[in-house]
């Protein structure tokens, strides 16, 4: 009886914002019709945005903050987030299945240094129908409770802990020194853009009268 095995976990880029969560799958499949997921268990500084995953035609389910406008202070900072993703590859016979996940960082506390975000490897699992060969090595308890896409399932292999160490996602700061600067040039060119608004504004204002004025 063969476990799923995490191949490679890794993020590309490694800076920024914005970035790629890549993980190479090994198969080896236990019985028939069984299928391949990955369990991903995300800090709250990242971000998943579900309508890139269905972009993407991926099956899934996540729970998690859904607002992606929240900065890093603003959510709760002890709550993970959980994708749960269908890997399974339309090819049976396939060896490997690469999952490929856009994430994103949530705006950090403005602070001095960059901000390091740990990423671990998601935990594999084959989901089984009823007809697996019953195996002490098969649980009858899905490794996380009242997904609806693990329903048709009655068996599973959850495979051991990951021996890839985390990935880790470095994300700029603002820097504290720099909020006297910010606010004053963003006051300066909120308030010249105002300027401009009014003068447009007269100008068309008086262009208009000129009109009425000479069809009088």
């Amino acid at each position: 009886m063969s476990e799923s095995i995490i191949i490679s976990h890794s993020l590309d880029p490694h800076h920024g914002l914005h970035s790629t969560l890549s993980t190479n799958i090994g198969l080896d499949y236990p019985a028939p019709d069984c299928s391949v997921f990955a369990l991903y268990t995300l800090p709250p500084s990242i971000i998943i945005d579900r309508y890139e995953l269905i972009d993407r035609h991926l099956s899934f389910e996540f729970w998690g903050e859904s607002n992606l406008e929240l900065p890093v202070f603003a959510v709760n900072q002890i709550s993970n987030s959980l994708l749960l993703l269908n890997a399974t590859p339309t090819d049976s016979r396939s060896k490997e299945v690469s999952v490929d996940i856009p994430v994103h960082a949530r705006y950090g506390i403005p602070g001095r240094d960059r901000q390091s975000i740990e990423i671990f490897p998601p935990t594999c699992f084959w989901a089984c129908p009823p007809s697996a060969t019953k195996s002490a090595t098969f649980s009858l308890e899905p490794p996380i409770a009242h997904s609806a896409m693990l329903q048709a399932s009655a068996r599973f292999l959850v495979s051991a802990t990951s021996s890839h160490q985390s990935t880790f996602l470095e994300v700029p700061v603002a820097f504290l020194d720099d909020l006297s600067r910010v606010e004053t040039g963003t006051a300066i060119i909120i308030l010249v853009a105002f300027l401009w608004l009014v003068y447009r504004s007269w100008r068309v204002a008086n262009a208009l009268q000129s009109y009425h004025l000479k069809e009088q």
